[in-house]
């Protein structure tokens, strides 16, 4: 038997449901519970940027990346972040080097909204991403898409446009 919610949200619109996924992934953050942010996040950039680029997301077996646009394979990564907090934060690590460029997009934690994406071509990301061994993949931090990156194309109003198409 399906448990039952005593909310309704089939009248919640995309954004509404992503405020409250939010909310309750905060809560239950405070609470210790979980110690991550993420989903829905990756499946959220992962689709914001097929939907802006006018791709076609991958098959989940596709391990290198995630959205084909044209000619172009594109691998996004994103993460929550939170404006207050000046932990490091990291993207999760790359392990293969099978695409054209990355799609980085940082979504503020408490409302999912797009705070800054950038696309960097493959050759530029391999030179940021610095290897961590015990992940067995090289990993690249928010803070180093946060300003100027060489060979860089911001997309965020593009991705703003993307979620905002989604309705409020």
């Amino acid at each position: 038997m399906a448990a039952r919610t005593e909310i309704d949200v089939s009248s919640l619109t995309v954004r509404q449901l992503l405020r409250l996924s939010a909310q309750i992934v905060t809560e239950l953050n405070r609470r210790g519970v979980v110690r991550s942010r993420n989903p829905p996040a990756g499946d959220l950039a992962e689709y914001l940027v097929a939907r802006a680029y006018q791709g076609e997301l991958a098959a989940p077996s596709v391990k290198s990346w995630d959205v084909q646009a044209g000619d172009r394979k594109l691998q996004v990564k994103c993460r929550l972040v939170d404006q207050d907090d000046r932990r490091s934060q990291s993207f999760s690590p790359f392990r293969s080097w099978e695409f054209n460029a990355c799609v980085f997009m940082a979504l503020d934690c408490y409302t999912y909204d797009v705070v800054r994406a950038v696309e960097i071509p493959v050759e530029t990301v391999k030179t940021l991403a610095r290897e961590i061994s015990w992940v067995r993949g090289h990993r690249v931090n928010v803070s180093q898409i946060a300003g100027p990156v060489q060979g860089a194309r911001d997309v965020t109003d593009l991705m703003r446009c993307a979620l905002d198409d989604l309705g409020e």
